[in-house]
């Protein structure tokens, strides 16, 4: 299901289960993962929360001004969408939040500006906000 960000403005802040009945989600957990890509559709969602429950996985991201530092998911999940995002008309969209609980703030979409690709732990990128 195509989603749209036609109702989504940049630091406007969203809970998941807003977006999902935005997008015709019949429940939150259908966006639950911090990478999400819909089906049929051209966009790669990212949600990333700096500071994790003690419980999650702790990958180390940081926004910084205009710059993502990013851990990808331990099961590389969408990796190479990511990479080939500018020649295949794919669009990164960034969800963020600074500590787990809160509401996210859509930033906008993403480029890919670095990366090291890694098997044995989660790969890191650097990601800069168009």
């Amino acid at each position: 299901m195509p989603i749209s960000f036609a109702k989504i403005a940049k630091e406007s802040t969203y809970s998941r289960q807003g977006l999902a009945e935005l997008w015709g989600y019949a429940s939150f957990h259908a966006i639950a993962r911090g990478v999400v890509t819909p089906r049929d559709d051209n966009k790669i969602v990212l949600f990333v929360t700096e500071e994790k429950q003690s419980s999650a996985e702790q990958y180390v991201d940081r926004l910084t001004g205009g710059k993502l530092e990013w851990e990808g998911p331990t099961d590389h999940f969408a990796e190479d969408r990511m990479l080939n995002a500018a020649s295949s008309g794919d669009e990164i969209h960034l969800f963020h939040r600074e500590r787990h609980h809160m509401e996210f703030t859509y930033c906008g979409r993403l480029t890919v500006a670095n990366h090291l690709r890694r098997t044995d732990r989660p790969s890191h990128f650097t990601f800069k906000l168009d």
